[in-house]
């Protein structure tokens, strides 16, 4: 909103002037024609591309809404989890941190091995379709470790998988985990 509310700033003083004075003469002949358009949803100006972590906060909120993908057969993420997300950070070598609230109580059958899986596999999904996430680490309420005891596992980073694979995860320790 910030880089919206600045450009339209820089706009109106480029096309009205900085400073000059009013001779009080009106003249149509020296007009600068100026068209703003809005931001769109990503909230950023047309033709510039939004910052990877904005991509990943709206990517993230659209999944936790249950709208993501209609195509799909099922979801964990509907009306109930919209609002979940806490916070959303890309550092500059591409390693992404996402804090939910307590989603545990909003899908609490996701904790099975099946359903664990296929949360995963969706919030993975979700996460890699930006291209600037190398890796990625999930947090409830900001603790690793309550999001993966969660799903019945130890704390661990996501790495973006390889082409055609399965995304990889390694523990606290640096281990494989399968």
């Amino acid at each position: 909103m910030i880089r919206w509310t600045a450009c339209l700033l820089a706009i109106m003083l480029g096309v009205n002037g900085c400073g000059a004075a009013d001779d009080g003469k009106s003249s149509n002949s020296n007009t600068d024609s100026v068209d703003v358009t809005p931001p769109d949803d990503t909230g950023t100006m047309p033709g510039l591309s939004p910052a990877p972590e904005v991509v990943l906060r709206n990517t993230l909120e659209r999944t936790l809404r249950g709208d993501a993908d209609p195509a799909s057969e099922h979801s964990w993420f509907t009306s109930a989890t919209a609002g979940a997300l806490r916070s959303v950070s890309i550092d500059s070598v591409g390693h992404a941190i996402v804090d939910f609230a307590d989603l545990r109580t909003l899908i609490p059958n996701a904790s099975s091995s099946a359903g664990s899986e296929m949360l995963l596999a969706e919030l993975n999904t979700t996460v890699f379709s930006v291209t600037a996430i190398r890796s990625v680490d999930y947090l409830i309420e900001g603790r690793c470790d309550l999001f993966w005891e969660w799903l019945q596992r130890s704390c661990q980073t996501v790495r973006r998988p390889m082409e055609g694979s399965p995304a990889s995860s390694s523990d606290a320790s640096g281990e494989g985990v399968p």
